[in-house]
């Protein structure tokens, strides 16, 4: 497919008291997306894990339906005071729950999971990322952060877990192991789970194994978090040349306290500098990051490919990796930047120590053939970072992520009530073809302004 029209969904985690019930409100954005002609869907991380909520056992479950359906009356709503304070006794005991749902029945939750989002692609004839879901696995008894991509026949065409995990999920879920693009009839796609947009390295990888786009799906409730994965996300797609784009889950946490801070984002569709007014990189964005909505945009992947091999920067074409290869031997040995710097500094030292002795050595006379002596093993891998020209490895790294800390945000952001859209173009490159940029919030289209020739 030349030219795919993605659509991302932005929406809310609802807990309701029937599959039924979420699966209408689904199909209220995939309706949108179609409308719009979109082949590719795109849905939040945590999004798959309301469809687990009805399956949650016993009188949990039924606290947790009462305690976030709507109140009307005097009666009703101090029963549902009674049952907010009950269900914030099960929101805390949350991961005891989910441990105890997929250890005795991981087949049949990830069963639901699948059917609902294969029977929604089927029915839309669109390719879907769907949510993430906690998947228990049977043969390493952990649970992973996954998310499963559909395609328009039903098909299940592939999965990705979460690799890096966030401080939330630490306690409740083991790392994934690697990243792998998934082939899909709209493009390979390359699938990222929120901070792993921080990394270059992730990216990276899936651009190696020919992605076609870079797919970032979040659930964030920190304003600076928010604002880096965005920002990371789209550093990620201008750095590889490629198209992308971040879906976040917007809304209240009902798992957590009514004090507790929301989810918050603003999901955007992205593009090379190239091919976006003013070299923003940015298709189009939804206006509030509290606001649920659709957003569309058409990719026209020709016109990458042109620009692959015609653009002034050859991001794609060249590659510095002789001068870099002092990173493989720190990925090798899977350092973190603090470890590596430091290493790096103990050997300058050492270095520096070496070159004080010389000016002694200078005075005794050289022989004509001086004896060559072989340094020990254990002091050349010491020394492997002082080395002046890197040495590029004969087998592949192993690339080890360290988790960024997050940062306190105290100020929260403003919610923009109208979508954000760039004005007009300033640019001296274009496409053969400029690509479409569609908004629509849900229940309220607002059609973007036009760019200017």
């Amino acid at each position: 497919m030349d030219k795919p029209i993605a659509a991302v969904i932005q929406h809310k985690l609802l807990v309701t008291k029937s599959l039924d019930e979420l699966l209408a409100y689904y199909h209220r954005f995939l309706r949108i997306a179609k409308t719009k002609g979109g082949n590719l869907a795109v849905f939040p991380e945590l999004s798959g894990l309301a469809v687990g909520i009805p399956m949650f056992p016993g009188w949990r479950n039924a606290l947790l339906k009462e305690a976030a359906a709507p109140k009307t009356g005097l009666l009703p709503k101090l029963k549902g005071m009674l049952a907010g304070g009950a269900a914030n006794v099960v929101r805390a005991d949350l991961q005891k729950s989910l441990r105890l749902t997929l250890s005795q029945m991981p087949e049949s939750l990830l069963d639901v999971y699948v059917s609902v989002f294969s029977d929604m692609a089927k029915q839309y004839e669109m390719t879907i990322v769907a949510g993430s879901l906690y998947t228990y696995d049977v043969e390493s008894a952990s649970i992973r952060n996954a998310s499963y991509v559909l395609g328009p026949d039903g098909s299940l065409l592939g999965k990705q877990d979460q690799v890096v995990l966030g401080p939330e999920t630490l306690d409740l879920a083991q790392p994934g192991a690697s990243w792998q693009a998934i082939d899909t009839p709209v493009g390979r796609i390359g699938l990222m789970f929120g901070q792993e947009a921080l990394y270059p390295e992730p990216a990276r990888v899936l651009a190696y194994q020919g992605a076609d786009m870079l797919i970032t799906i979040a659930a964030t409730k920190r304003p600076a978090t928010y604002h880096k994965i965005r920002q990371g996300a789209l550093a990620r797609c201008q750095e590889n040349q490629l198209y992308g784009l971040v879906s976040f889950l917007v809304g209240s946490d009902p798992f957590a306290g009514a004090d507790e801070p929301v989810y918050m984002g603003k999901s955007a569709i992205f593009a090379p500098l190239d091919f976006t007014p003013r070299f923003t990189g940015v298709m189009t964005e939804l206006g509030s990051a509290q606001a649920e909505g659709v957003i569309t945009a058409e990719w026209n992947y020709p016109a990458l490919r042109e620009l692959w091999s015609a653009s002034e920067t050859p991001l794609r074409r060249q590659m510095p990796l002789e001068q870099v290869g002092l990173l493989s031997q720190v990925y090798g040995r899977a350092l973190t930047l603090n470890e590596s710097s430091q290493m790096h500094l103990l050997a300058s030292d050492e270095t520096a120590e070496q070159e004080e002795i010389a000016p002694s050595q200078l005075q005794e006379p050289a022989s004509e053939e001086p004896p060559q002596q072989e340094a020990p093993q254990d002091e050349i891998a010491e020394d492997i970072l002082s080395v002046v020209t890197p040495i590029l490895p004969t087998e592949p790294p192993i690339i080890a992520l360290e988790e960024p800390e997050n940062a306190d945000d105290a100020a929260d952001e403003a919610a923009v009530e109208q979508p954000e859209t760039a004005p007009g173009p300033d640019a001296s490159i274009e496409p053969p073809e400029s690509p479409k940029r569609e908004t629509e919030d849900a229940g309220d289209e607002t059609p973007p302004p036009k760019p200017q020739a």
